[in-house]
């Protein structure tokens, strides 16, 4: 029967399996199995192709990382940003960089657990499990992004975050991050985890302290928020800090003043955040973590306290600024740039953003107005101030030792003598509103001073006077500060570009006499002097030591007419100011110039007269080394011809003269503990808003400015003897330290070319009898290029006596006032109605006086001498004898014998004047008034001749 039914179920199963049902089923099956084993191939063969491609493309966005070694990752971890160090000049130290940046370092075992703890569960809770890199938490990052979760716990281990912090730069790229995943692995594999903690706590930004300043490593933090060391933190505390790193400004409880910020929450939720990593982690209990959400975070923040004051903060602000400059420029050169476009398109917009806010304009418009590409000058200044800040970035961080050349001791002597003067005028007092409360604030203005001390024959600033103080003050009142310089243009932009262009000599007669020009605009230009004196027909010398304004004036004016570029000479110098028109109106003969210059470009400006006529730019900074003590600048003297040595030494001659009993700083060499070669200019602006006085001598330059940082005027009875007795006193305190360098023991050099010869002082030519007659006899030095070779006569004999031609006068004292001209210099003067008179005629009339006299009683000619005797004037016996005691009178109408005049140093004439001048040119010409007064120095209790 068994046999029976599996012999039964064999049929009715094989009658069964090939039913149509169960053939599709097993048909289906095999295509299914199949189809799943294609699918996994295809997968499998996918997986393996696309880890190739991406195993390619991560090994091509690492190819460029070399193979670091144990050593250099060692070095790197270490490497805590190193501040760079700033020398004076013979390797003093005096200071790192301040960088903003403070850091303690401290090893893992003196940190509280409970900071490990916090750090580990919020920035990396399987920090001692993985091997440098965990795809979850990017993913987890990721997702936190995305959904904007208020705890985002980063996508970067914390071996990640040391290789981004001391190996890597921050730049967000595919490269970048590859090659941070490659060195986080190779770091595991060389160091232990302890070791990669204890750098990482040691070099992560923690916000700023309760001094403001930027704070690196937990027991800076610690210390600088809470005010105790990192061993001692307590929970709540640790969480705060250990919160700090995702986003330090911004939960920092400080701001960059030290002051509490008024919002701090920001800081709280972060550190209650961590907390609840903390507890859900297992590191606290609920009541640790309860008692924790419960700290008074402000009542333990640590008080603001202020940092120690740094006695060199105008040499380190400088220094930082000059060695970003550089750095920058090495960056643009290394970027294709042309490192001197870029610059001076940078400095181009820098000055229009100062004319900018001074006319309440806008760059775009004062750029157009001088015909200068607004979007390439903004597109350079962008790209220089980016290269800037990335420089100044460095040099805070790189480890530099940058070596100047600042004297320290005679800064240090110098700027106390800055600070402890007396003689300053009180502040100036203005009041703006407050917009909040409304109230009427005061804001006080001290008199400030700046001053520089510059080596003529290498350009190394040896000192400099930023300010008063820098609790003042914080602008640099000597580098930064651009200031009209009133009577100190003269020579720079006047006499000794006239002299190289042979218009003048020292002994060569000027007009000091009113002046009056229609400009374009049709506005009148008349400048004046300080007084309503003028001191008639004089030399060039004695116009530049008695700083009389008309000459210069005119001077300028024939000079414009002869060169083209006048301005050239002054850039030639160093002047980076300049804007527009700047230089070529006749308003910048008295310092007119829309910015003016800076205390350091006037005074290397000067120095070009202590270096033979050749510039050498000033600097500040002498070589700059790396951690490899490599160096990566070194400063090179560069020298420009200016002048020729013959016009140079003309200028320095005339500029003894200024501080000589004749001259407007007459009351310097007293004041002096020492003899040198000086020659140099004072100089005063409009109202009496800037004081000058520069000055060089053989070896060195020193440049002296007073006034107002608000542009205030000063009180005009003192000005020009404060500013002297502050150069003066600049001046001893150098020679205290170095005597060799303020007084050396030579005298400038009279150079091949120069000669002392007698000529007629108006024309510049041999002296004729008129020319004698008249009084213009001069002996003088002069360049003997221009040595006397005709006879030109200048002069023409009339009725009312010897008087300078018409065309004479014209062309050279051109815009002559006549309306306002003194009748005494009229008379010097050929109008269009005077007689003519010739020689002959006048011999006829002298032998017929003589007759005439010998026919006079003895009497009563004795009478007649002795009135001509006493009252120094002619006997009026017909209009023949009054031209013959004329002829015989000087330029300004003092009785003369024949050569008395023959240079101004031998004259006696110690009246002081001063000179102010008003630019009225048009609406955007500069003002300037060069106001030198005299006066000011007639309380000197002491005058020495200077050595000359």
């Amino acid at each position: 029967m068994t046999s029976n039914l599996k012999s039964s179920f064999s049929e009715w199963f094989d009658r069964f399996k090939n039913s149509g049902l169960i053939q599709a089923l097993i048909f289906t099956y095999k295509v299914a199995w199949n189809s799943f084993l294609v699918i996994i191939s295809v997968i499998f063969i996918g997986c393996v192709f696309a880890f190739g491609i991406s195993t390619g493309y991560f090994a091509a966005l690492v190819r460029d990382q070399p193979v670091l070694n144990y050593k250099t990752l060692k070095g790197d971890m270490a490497n805590y940003s190193q501040s760079s160090e700033i020398y004076f000049a013979d390797n003093i130290p005096l200071g790192k960089v301040n960088s903003d940046l403070i850091r303690t370092t401290v090893t893992l075992d003196q940190v509280s657990s409970h900071f490990t703890d916090a750090l580990l569960s919020t920035e990396d809770e399987l920090f001692y499990e993985h091997h440098g890199v965990v795809p979850k938490a990017v993913f987890r990052a990721t997702y936190q992004d995305i959904t904007n979760q208020p705890l985002q716990t980063g996508g970067s281990t914390i071996t990640q975050q040391v290789v981004k912090n001391q190996i890597l730069s921050n730049a967000v790229t595919k490269e970048r991050k590859a090659r941070e995943i490659l060195l986080a692995m190779r770091l595991e594999h060389f160091f232990s985890k302890n070791e990669i903690l204890q750098s990482y706590i040691n070099v992560s930004p923690f916000g700023r302290n309760a001094s403001g300043q930027n704070i690196a490593g937990v027991q800076t933090a610690a210390q600088g928020i809470f005010g105790v060391d990192a061993k001692k933190l307590n929970i709540p505390q640790a969480a705060f800090i250990a919160g700090l790193p995702q986003n330090p400004f911004v939960y920092s409880p400080f701001d960059n003043n030290g002051e509490i910020k008024k919002d701090i929450s920001p800081g709280i939720n972060r550190a209650h955040a961590v907390l609840k990593n903390m507890y859900d982690g297992g590191y606290i209990s609920q009541k640790d973590y309860q008692d924790a959400l419960k700290y008074d975070y402000k009542k333990h923040f640590k008080d603001t306290t202020k940092m120690i004051k740094n006695r060199y903060h105008y040499v380190t602000n400088e220094v930082i600024k000059d060695a970003s400059i550089i750095l920058a420029k090495q960056a643009a050169r290394k970027q294709g740039y042309s490192e001197d476009k870029l610059y001076h398109d940078y400095t181009t917009y820098l000055n229009y953003s100062k004319v900018s806010k001074s006319q309440g304009s806008s760059v775009e418009s004062i750029a157009k107005a001088n015909k200068v590409n607004y979007s390439t000058i903004k597109k350079h200044f962008d790209t220089f101030e980016n290269l800037m800040d990335s420089a100044t970035l460095d040099l805070q961080n790189g480890g530099y030792k940058i070596h100047t050349t600042i004297n320290k001791d005679i800064y240090d002597d110098q700027q106390a003598f800055a600070s402890h003067y007396s003689g300053y005028e009180s502040d100036r007092i203005t009041y703006r509103k407050d917009s909040k409360t409304g109230k009427k604030e005061e804001i006080r203005h001290p008199m400030e001073v700046g001053s520089v001390l510059i080596k003529n024959d290498t350009g190394a600033i040896i000192s400099f006077v930023g300010g008063r103080g820098f609790d003042l003050s914080q602008y640099n009142f000597a580098t930064q500060v651009n200031r009209q310089n009133g009577s100190t243009m003269k020579p720079l932009l006047v006499y000794a570009p006239a002299m190289e262009a042979g218009l003048t000599q020292p002994g060569n007669i000027m007009a000091d006499l009113p002046y009056k020009r229609i400009m374009g605009s049709g506005q009148v230009y008349s400048p004046v002097n300080y007084t309503p004196l003028y001191h008639g027909f004089e030399s060039t010398r004695k116009a530049l030591y008695q700083s009389d304004n008309m000459p210069a004036v005119r001077l300028f004016t024939r000079l414009s007419q002869t060169i083209s570029d006048p301005p050239s000479y002054l850039k030639k110098m160093g002047f980076t100011s300049l804007i527009g028109s700047d230089g070529y109106n006749v308003s910048a003969a008295l310092g007119g110039i829309t910015l003016g210059p800076t205390v350091e470009e006037n005074t290397n400006a000067y120095a070009t007269f202590g270096n033979g006529g050749k510039f050498v730019d000033a600097y500040i900074i002498d070589k700059i080394t790396d951690t490899s003590s490599r160096t990566v600048y070194q400063h090179k003297v560069k020298k420009t011809t200016v002048f020729s040595p013959q016009t140079n030494y003309l200028m320095l001659d005339m500029m003894r003269d200024v501080l000589s009993p004749m001259g407007t700083a007459r009351g310097v060499p007293g004041q002096l503990d020492f003899h040198a070669d000086w020659a140099g200019k004072t100089g005063t602006s409009q109202d009496w808003r800037d004081g000058w006085f520069v000055a060089t001598n053989p070896n060195v330059t020193l440049g002296v400015w007073t006034g107002y940082g608000n542009n205030a005027k000063m009180n005009h009875q003192y000005y020009s003897s404060r500013t002297q007795k502050l150069w003066a006193g600049f001046a001893n305190a150098a020679y205290r330290i170095d005597p060799e360098l303020m007084s050396p023991n030579k005298k400038f050099t009279q150079p091949k070319g120069i000669i002392k010869t007698t000529y007629c002082g108006l024309t510049g030519e041999k002296v004729t009898s008129l020319c004698r007659e008249a009084g213009f006899v001069t002996t003088d030095l002069m360049n003997a290029k221009y040595a006397p070779r005709t006879t030109e006569e200048a002069l023409v004999r009339t009725s009312q006596g010897v008087k300078i031609k018409q065309g004479f006068v014209s062309q050279n004292y051109p815009f002559l006032d006549l309306s306002k001209t003194n009748e005494k210099f009229l008379k010097l003067i050929q109008l269009p109605g005077d007689q003519l008179v010739t020689d002959e005629e006048v011999a006829a009339d002298r032998d017929k006086e003589n007759e005439e006299k010998k026919k006079e009683p003895d009497n009563k000619k004795a009478t007649i001498e002795q009135n001509d005797k006493e009252e120094q004037i002619p006997t009026k016996t017909n209009d023949k004898k009054q031209n013959k005691s004329n002829h015989k009178t000087e330029p300004d109408g003092k009785k003369q014998t024949t050569d008395q005049q023959t240079t101004d140093k031998q004259t006696t004439d110690q009246k002081t004047s001063g000179q102010q001048t008003t630019d009225q040119q048009n609406n955007t010409t500069p003002q300037s008034n060069s106001t030198e007064n005299n006066d000011s120095v007639k309380k000197e209790q002491s005058i020495k001749q200077p050595i000359n």
